[in-house]
């Protein structure tokens, strides 16, 4: 395959596309001079979209309805509707998507504004080839088509013939040139399959819609551009390789694509030229050293007609904004001014956010916010952005005045200054929307927690769990499985028992004996009677109660004391009913915690007092019995 002919790239181009829509919405605008525009507050409005039957009489964009007018009287003018104080496009952004809907059956799309989009017919070519046997494109198939530097001729030769004669000439001599024999897959083969692809493309749209349109198709984006321009309105061009040098030679960097702001500039000063074919005198290393190593290859290559910047598959845009321009008197000088217009323009840009949101399932992230200062000629003197935490005008409008502020030279906070001749808010940064809560909070609860199966992620409709309930669930499962494995080990390894349950001596009981005999306690725990212990029978249980339930009086103990005797929980702390716990509460406390939480300062105080601060102790851990069970004995 030659360099830089891998590929088969067309961009189509909506012809006066808002003259269209209106003309849809209004049939009698039809086949006459007609423009589109937005205000009438000054010389009738400023023309956005001028008909080619009203250009015929010289009316263009940016003219005054009124001036416009004069120079063509039956003029008919179409106004933009208007919204929040300004201009509003949703009609036309909505036709934008009817056309994207019918093009992406066509192709890869990439929708470059609301008017154009790119296709990569490429894979749609080669699946052409291979249902094609002789290979050959009949002429008639590609009616509107052009091929740029066809017919080549004599110069002089085809004067005074009609232009849809050229075309027809240039077309059957360009095929004729072309190698059909069977099984051969030449670049400009490729081409011709691709035009009558756009062909019916084209037809589908206008069938579908009501709208025409014109298209270039070549082998990249920058020639593909080149040749929609080249035969408006609704019409296509073919651009060859081999007829870039001649287009090339007259013209002007300006006209490329991306060459259009400060790198042409650079170019045209640095390198003395004019046009874009004057800079394939300078060879990759004068350009690499002038323009770096990267932006040197690409434009030693672009001269030559040669690029590859992809088609990234994208029907959807990238940001969504809103602007109002205060030209002249109508500047803002004011907060209040400002601050107004800002609601305005949040309130459009909430409505249309939340609109993407429940169509495509989008939500964005990034809020853009700029202005531009009276007497700068540029689009924008400044922008910033910040983060767009949620959907309501109110927080977008507090967020871009606080931007706005910071940059107010102006000593009083009433003033703006310099005035702002222009506002402009966008959101970007789109990433998937999140679904309902409501939704997925009922999918996760309904679930189970002990299920290992992976959950998925939550739609734009709420149709299944959200990431959000997904994490919680996982944390769940992760101690749901802990909580199995220490049972596990609980069956395997019998858990000990608490010394303060047992005889002095540390004891050990199997699995089998637990079942079998339930877990003993101290006689007086399973009583409900009154029971009286002499001094002898304390003495000779094993189980001693701490010397501060035996005497009045004041009692000493030193750190090596408790250590080697931990304090012996009190009989008289227990009640006489059998007692539960669970797995948890057996796993989160030891015998070493309760013994710590035992070690008490020991004062003289009465038998009662020890009993109330043993109950403020042991809170929420033990049951205490009845107060006629307590303290029996003493």
């Amino acid at each position: 395959m030659d360099y830089g002919k891998e590929r088969v790239i067309a961009l189509v181009d909506m012809d006066c596309f808002y003259v269209q829509v209106e003309q849809r919405l209004n049939p009698e605008l039809k086949n006459k001079p007609c423009v589109v525009a937005q205000y009438k507050t000054w010389k009738g409005g400023g023309i956005i979209a001028v008909s080619y039957e009203a250009r015929a009489h010289g009316v263009t964009r940016n003219m005054w309805a009124d001036d416009a007018k004069k120079l063509c009287p039956e003029l008919q003018v179409a106004r933009v509707r208007e919204s929040h104080g300004k201009a509003d496009l949703t009609v036309y952004r909505n036709a934008s998507v009817e056309v994207i809907k019918v093009m992406s059956r066509y192709a890869v799309i990439e929708k470059a504004s609301i008017d154009e989009a790119y296709m990569d017919l490429t894979a749609t070519v080669q699946e052409r080839l291979k249902d094609m046997e002789d290979r050959q494109v009949q002429l008639d198939l590609l009616k509107t088509t052009y091929v740029q530097g066809f017919p080549q001729t004599t110069e002089g030769h085809l004067d005074g013939l009609d232009k849809e004669v050229q075309r027809s000439l240039g077309v059957q001599e360009w095929l004729g040139s072309l190698c059909c024999s069977p099984g051969s897959d030449s670049p400009e083969l490729r081409l011709a399959i691709g035009a009558l692809i756009v062909e019916e493309m084209r037809a589908g749209v206008e069938k579908e819609t009501g709208f025409r349109c014109s298209a270039g198709i070549s082998h990249n984006k920058v020639l593909a551009k080149l040749a929609c321009g080249l035969n408006k309105p609704n019409r296509q061009t073919i651009l060859p390789l081999g007829s870039v040098p001649e287009l090339f030679r007259s013209l002007p960097v300006s006209k490329i694509r991306n060459l259009g702001g400060k790198l042409g500039s650079s170019i045209v000063e640095g390198l003395e030229v004019e046009n874009i074919g004057e800079v394939t005198q300078f060879t990759q290393a004068q350009l690499t050293q002038r323009f770096g190593d990267k932006t040197g290859q690409w434009l030693f290559d672009l001269c030559r007609g040669i690029d590859f910047e992809p088609v990234k598959p994208r029907q959807l845009p990238k940001s969504i904004g809103c602007s109002k321009n205060f030209p002249g008197r109508a500047a803002l000088v004011t907060t209040a001014q400002v601050q107004n217009w800002l609601h305005q323009l949040a309130l459009e840009l909430e409505e249309r956010l939340s609109e993407e949101r429940e169509m495509n399932g989008r939500v964005a992230k990034l809020l853009t916010v700029g202005v531009r200062q009276a007497g700068d000629s540029r689009a924008c003197s400044f922008s910033r952005c910040c983060a767009l935490a949620r959907y309501e005008a109110t927080k977008i409008a507090s967020d871009a005045l606080a931007i706005i502020k910071s940059l107010n030279t102006a000593g009083s906070h009433q003033a703006a200054s310099p005035p702002l001749t222009l506002l402009l808010l966008s959101a970007s940064k789109f990433s998937e929307a999140p679904g309902a809560s409501s939704g997925c909070m009922a999918s996760f609860l309904s679930s189970d927690i002990n299920t290992k199966q992976k959950v998925p992620t939550c739609d734009a409709k709420g149709d299944a769990t959200p990431r959000r309930a997904a994490t919680i669930q996982s944390l769940l499962h992760r101690a749901a499985e802990k909580r199995e494995r220490t049972e596990t080990q609980k069956q395997s390894s019998p858990l000990k028992q608490r010394p303060l349950l047992l005889s002095g001596k540390k004891q050990e009981r199997t699995e089998t004996q637990k079942q079998s005999s339930p877990l003993k306690r101290p006689p007086l725990l399973l009583s409900g009677e009154k029971q009286e212990k002499t001094e002898t029978q304390k003495q000779s249980s094993p189980l001693k109660q701490p010397p501060v339930l035996l005497s009045g009086e004041k009692q000493e103990r030193t750190e090596t004391q408790k250590q080697s005797s931990p304090l012996k929980w009190p009989p008289l702390l227990f009640s006489g009913e059998k007692q539960e716990r669970t797995e948890t509460q057996k796993q989160t406390s030891s015998s070493s915690q309760v013994a710590a939480r035992l070690q008490l300062r020991v004062r003289q105080v009465t038998p009662d007092s020890v009993t109330s601060k043993l109950v403020k102790r042991c809170a929420g851990d033990w049951h205490l019995p009845p107060p006629e069970h307590r303290l029996a004995g003493l």
